[in-house]
């Protein structure tokens, strides 16, 4: 776990209530801003990702690892770097990239240290699509999330998830999602 999420915070009240039952509650504002970041997380990645797929035929997780192929080196990386940057499982991975492969986006080789790797490199009509999806995709979450916010609101959120995954911005790789 990291760090900066194992440090005690200072006292506060606590976040949630049992009733009569012995059944825990959140308060309301702790329900306002835990459920509500996991209803805003839900309720925008299906539209990017509905709009991705009508739009491009490509998921958001196809667009990420398409991304994080266009901007490493060499435009690839062996298939377990690219699951543990992308936060996916190998095996999903491997399924996203081959229909990638299939529709001859990125193309697998094998190691050439290691005969039992394999490596993605993604080929010149897999850096137009990405292009293309990036433009689609950061169109939409300016227009569906920092166009709701003001400024202040961007930095506070900045600061407030900057906590829990700091550095987060400065480490991703894929290209669209610095």
């Amino acid at each position: 776990m990291p760090e900066d999420l194992t440090r005690k915070p200072q006292a506060r009240s606590c976040s949630y209530e049992t009733d009569e039952d012995g059944l825990a509650h959140w308060t309301e504002a702790h329900a306002d801003a835990w459920i509500g970041l996991l209803e805003t997380h839900k309720q925008l990645t299906r539209a990017l990702d509905g709009e991705l797929t009508a739009k491009h035929g490509l998921s958001l997780s196809g667009l990420e690892l398409l991304a994080r192929l266009a901007a490493a080196d060499d435009r690839q990386m062996h298939l377990t770097a690219l699951a543990g940057a992308s936060g996916l499982s190998l095996s999903r991975v491997s399924r996203i990239i081959g229909v990638l492969e299939e529709r001859k986006l990125v193309d697998r080789h094998t190691c050439p240290t290691d005969a039992r790797a394999v490596h993605a490199q993604i080929n010149g009509d897999g850096l137009a699509l990405v292009r293309a999806a990036q433009a689609t995709h950061f169109a939409s979450v300016q227009a569906m999330f920092f166009d709701q916010l003001g400024e202040s609101e961007i930095q506070t959120l900045a600061q407030v998830f900057g906590r829990f995954a700091p550095r987060s911005a400065a480490a991703c790789d894929a290209g669209g999602e610095r």
